[in-house]
């Protein structure tokens, strides 16, 4: 009998920069630590590191040779060389890795040679990867690359990377999607000069790049991962069209609608649309341009990868998940990308771009802190896998234990979804610490409770039994929730609520304490949804909700604190699909009676669902209704019994199935 091990995996990346020169450098120790931390999301088939400082390093290239077309490859490497009038080289072997051989180059009359070491490289990876003799991996004079097969401790212990301290570092652990993961080739991160990168996710426009680099800038061999093609084309934009960092960046995320009066950003993404990345992606970026270092997060505009960003007193950081930022900042402050939102953080400049309107970070995400336990009876999940706190979980509870604590949790996911196998119910689960994905799924009468933030994919498919979080909660909350309450003091992320539903007296209800992002009720079919803006209520005009609230809704309802407008709710038409339909009507020599016509047809099409939308106050059967719901969440939180009063007085949007 064959068993088959399966265990949760997508790509990891996890970045951190200093806060200005002040600050100490960052030691490889932290970057090994908290990528480990995520060793899970990779499956051991490559792992690396990139490093920059904004003092010169040397003109070096890294190149992997196989060991037995070494001779061959240096005859290839050094002609090219003497080609371009580079004859001053020391070659050092700074690796083993299987049959691979880790070369380090540095070239020593690089006065001459640096501005155009780029077609140099090309000519030499054109040449070495006919046969998949080698590849030059990395180049540049602020950048260096450290990169395997194998998890990030082994990698990390191959190269040593706790000798080193940088001003910003990258990291990534792998899980092969469309390329090989056997040889060190295709391991990440990929280096295009100095600039770096990582990602998760996978780029359907790959093949559109490729022909784009290679009839544009004569780039004939790719090893055939989507970081590589990202790299090439930070490059061009920046080095060769001579774009800005922010610009070069607006114009891969492509049309986002945060660019709908952006007429700057609109048409460079014309101008570059080979350039304009498609698919779900999480993209991050290490760069020296200019005397300064950028660490970049970005996201695609549907954000259908996960990326947080976080800082301290010292460093700016971004990862997958928040569980690699608290493994070595426990008390950071953690924000959110917007979808199709980036994070640009300067060495010199301190925080560009904060990945969503500062306002919004202010308000929503302030740095918050959440209670901890020091008894002796509680469970250390530190250094416990998530099966191992799970069955600890169960056995407790099997054994009458009708409180359970859970301390120094950091990422551990599927917590709880053993329980309802076993009939087990009236138990509360106290967890300390930031759970990973999938906490208390198919939930049937347990009362989860987290001081502290919570990770992807919350209460999916949850039947009874409560989720309280005194922090925010990330992507995808209550998916399919069905009965029960799921209650968020912060934040939710994209798409919560989708596809709720109800069955005769079990409605269940989602309360969120913040704001949410895009797709809030995607498809529900029943329950409540409240969204309550609690951080926010002595401001005007912040939105609480992002794009396509309620898209597809056929059941229940949402109530959304305040007035949202009507563009925001459902499916609607794209701002660039709404404006070439003006200038093809105007084209045409159509007066706008009959283009106000037309556009009443298209918006009432088939294509595009309406909800009904109204902006009032509560009436009595919903007060009744939702004033014990709210008053258990004001309990739950130490909330003021007199927000609650004003939360009842207050009008709301709400939203159900026309």
């Amino acid at each position: 009998m064959v068993f088959i091990v399966k265990y949760p995996m997508d790509c990891g990346i996890f970045g951190v920069i200093r806060r200005g020169e002040g600050s100490d450098r960052v030691n490889g120790d932290l970057v090994a630590r908290a990528i480990e931390s995520i060793k899970f999301r990779g499956a051991g088939l490559g792992s690396g590191f990139a490093l920059f400082n904004k003092e010169s390093m040397g003109l070096r290239m890294g190149i992997f040779v196989k060991g037995e077309l070494m001779s061959n490859a240096m005859d290839t490497i050094k002609s090219v060389m003497r080609d371009n009038d580079i004859d001053l080289m020391d070659v050092r072997v700074r690796n083993k890795l299987g049959p691979i051989i880790d070369l380090e180059v540095r070239v020593l009359n690089n006065a001459k040679s640096s501005s155009n070491f780029t077609s140099i490289v090309n000519s030499i990876n054109d040449l070495l990867w006919e046969d998949r003799a080698g590849r030059v991996y990395y180049w540049g004079e602020h950048v260096n690359v450290f990169k395997g097969v194998g998890y990030p401790s082994e990698i990390a212990s191959a190269y040593g990377i706790e000798k080193y301290t940088a001003d910003l570092w990258i990291a990534h652990t792998r899980f092969p999607t469309n390329s090989p993961g056997y040889l060190p080739y295709w391991s990440h991160p990929f280096s295009v000069g100095d600039i770096a990168v990582v990602h998760n996710g996978e780029l359907s426009s790959y093949g559109n790049h490729v022909n784009a680099l290679s009839h544009g800038y004569g780039l004939n061999s790719f090893v055939g991962t989507d970081s590589e093609v990202a790299a090439y084309l930070m490059h061009y934009l920046i080095n060769v069209h001579g774009l800005s960092i922010e610009d070069a960046i607006k114009i891969l995320i492509g049309a986002s609608p945060k660019y709908a009066t952006d007429g700057n950003a609109l048409s460079l993404i014309r101008q570059f649309r080979w350039a304009m990345l498609d698919g779900p992606f999480a993209i991050l970026m290490g760069i020296y341009h200019n005397d300064d270092l950028y660490l970049i997060a970005l996201v695609d505009r549907f954000k259908l990868r996960p990326l947080v960003v976080g800082m301290d007193d010292y460093y700016y950081y971004v990862a997958s998940e928040e569980a690699a930022i608290r493994t070595v900042s426990p008390s950071a402050r953690v924000w959110t990308l917007e979808p199709g939102g980036y994070f640009i953080a300067s060495l010199r400049r301190g925080i560009i771009s904060w990945g969503r309107a500062k306002e919004e970070v202010d308000t929503f995400f302030p740095q918050r802190s959440f209670p901890t336990y020091v008894g002796r009876d509680a469970i250390n999940a530190e250094g416990l896998s998530y099966r191992e706190l799970n069955e600890e979980i169960l056995r407790r509870a099997l054994s009458g234990d009708r409180v359970i604590r859970v301390i120094n949790v950091r990422g551990h996911r599927f917590i709880g979804v053993n329980l309802p196998r076993h009939g087990i119910r009236d138990v509360r689960v106290e967890i300390y610490g930031t759970p990973g994905n999938s906490l208390a799924n198919l939930n049937n009468g347990v009362e989860f409770v987290v001081y502290g933030n919570a990770q992807d994919d919350v209460a999916d498919t949850m039947h009874g039994g409560r989720v309280v979080i005194h922090g925010d909660a990330r992507d995808i909350l209550a998916q399919a929730l069905q009965g029960g309450e799921v209650f968020v003091r912060g934040n939710a992320g994209n798409r919560a609520g989708i596809q709720m539903r109800e069955y005769r007296d079990r409605r269940p209800y989602l309360i969120i304490g913040g704001r949410v992002d895009d797709y809030l009720g995607e498809y529900m079919a029943g329950g409540v949804i409240m969204v309550l803006g609690i951080d926010s209520l002595n401001k005007c005009n912040i939105q609480l909700v992002g794009k396509h609230v309620g898209s597809g809704m056929v059941g229940g309802r949402i109530y959304i604190r305040g007035r949202v407008p009507e563009n925001k709710v459902g499916l609607t038409v794209s701002y660039s699909e709404l404006r070439e339909f003006l200038d093809a009507s105007k084209d045409e020599g159509l007066g706008q009676d009959e283009i106000n016509k037309l556009l009443n047809v298209l918006m009432r099409s088939e294509h595009v669902r309406r909800n009904s939308i109204e902006y009032r106050d509560l009436n009595k059967d919903e007060v009744r209704e939702l004033e014990p719901i709210l008053r258990k969440f004001a309990h739950d939180f130490n909330l003021n019994e007199s927000i609650i009063d004003y939360l009842l007085g207050s009008k709301y949007t709400i939203i159900t199935a026309e």
